[in-house]
């Protein structure tokens, strides 16, 4: 236990080393999502992401092209995939905390699902600036994701006004299409 720690320390030291020492080649705003829909909605967003040279973290699945060289991927989970699962979600853990590492962003933009926890949480846990943005797959009831995203997003959109009743301090914005 003390040497997972220790990992973590070295890392978020390194992370710390790397953001004040190359702080020119590293972008200010990560976007997340998971792959298929979730990715798909993000790509919504394609024209703010080129415009601030935002970094795409996703799943690396068939769904999702990398065309641009900015996209950067953590592995492909389910939950439907039982006891495996859980070891596959540390590991998404553990990618994401080197691309938190290695980016820094000041901004972490997510359209969700699962896969996007680790990322956001890091992002709480040293302060950044969290924007969540509530699947348009759901009209009336929350998601698992939302209800997370919900308690530590700085800023939280629904695509569906039905939703403000489920998340009062939400931002109504629409739908993306």
């Amino acid at each position: 236990m003390l040497g997972f720690f220790l990992i973590i320390g070295t890392i978020l030291i390194l992370g710390t080393y790397l953001k004040l020492r190359k702080a020119d080649k590293l972008k200010n705003i990560v976007f997340c999502a998971s792959g298929g829909g979730h990715y798909a909605e993000l790509m919504q967003l394609k024209t703010v992401i080129d415009a601030c040279e935002g970094i795409v973290i996703t799943e690396k699945t068939g769904a999702v092209a990398n065309t641009d060289g900015k996209i950067y991927y953590v592995p492909y989970s389910s939950r439907t995939e039982g006891f495996k699962y859980a070891f596959k979600f540390f590991r998404v853990c553990m990618v994401s905390l080197g691309h938190f590492v290695k980016f820094f962003p000041k901004t972490v933009i997510s359209t969700g699902a699962h896969s996007t926890i680790p990322l956001c949480f890091l992002a709480w846990l040293f302060r950044r600036k969290i924007i969540y943005i509530e699947t348009i797959a759901v009209i009336t009831k929350p998601t698992l994701t939302g209800k997370l995203m919900y308690k530590i997003a700085d800023v939280f959109y629904v695509q569906w006004e039905e939703l403000l009743e489920v998340y009062p301090k939400a931002i109504y914005g629409g739908v993306l299409l």
